[in-house]
């Protein structure tokens, strides 16, 4: 679910944030030269919510690696932060963890007619490389993996 260029920097900053408890929720590669570079992390405990701290320890991390990466030699402002109450999810081997949450699911083409769906997400099928959401109107949509284009968790205070 993310695009070739973001994967391949996730998968190398992945250990330095795993070394640090943490795990890289998203990334934002900027549109042009100047414009925003956004990494969001969260904590890799169950239940622990990433703290400013943690943000601030892992902005340097990010910005040492970057000033040695070819293709990064243009100003960008970095911003390291928390995924906020609407979590992205855009890894697929995490969606287990989620099963009976409430999320909003974008799909590139029309899945049982829709182009998203917000519901409760009931299975996902790791082997058949699908997912199933009750969406709120009670109707089960089974999306194939390669349809999902952007997975969010809907907050739903601490429950």
């Amino acid at each position: 679910m993310w695009g070739v260029r973001e994967r391949a920097l996730v998968e190398k900053l992945e250990p330095a944030a795993r070394s640090m408890g943490l795990t890289i929720v998203e990334l934002e590669l900027p549109h042009n030269t100047g414009g925003f570079l956004r990494v969001y992390i969260d904590s890799l405990t169950e239940g622990k919510k990433v703290t400013i701290d943690e943000c601030a320890l892992f902005s340097p991390v990010v910005s040492g690696f970057l000033d040695t990466q070819e293709g990064f030699d243009f100003r960008y402002h970095l911003e390291v932060s928390s995924p906020g109450l609407d979590r992205p999810v855009r890894r697929w081997e995490e969606l287990p963890k989620f099963i009976g949450k409430r999320m909003q699911i974008a799909f590139t083409e029309k899945v049982d007619g829709r182009k998203k769906v917000i519901g409760v997400l009931d299975a996902v099928d790791q082997t058949a490389g699908s997912l199933t959401i009750t969406a709120e109107d009670g109707v089960a949509v089974v999306a194939p993996r390669g349809l999902v284009k952007r997975i969010n968790l809907i907050w739903e205070g601490d429950k």
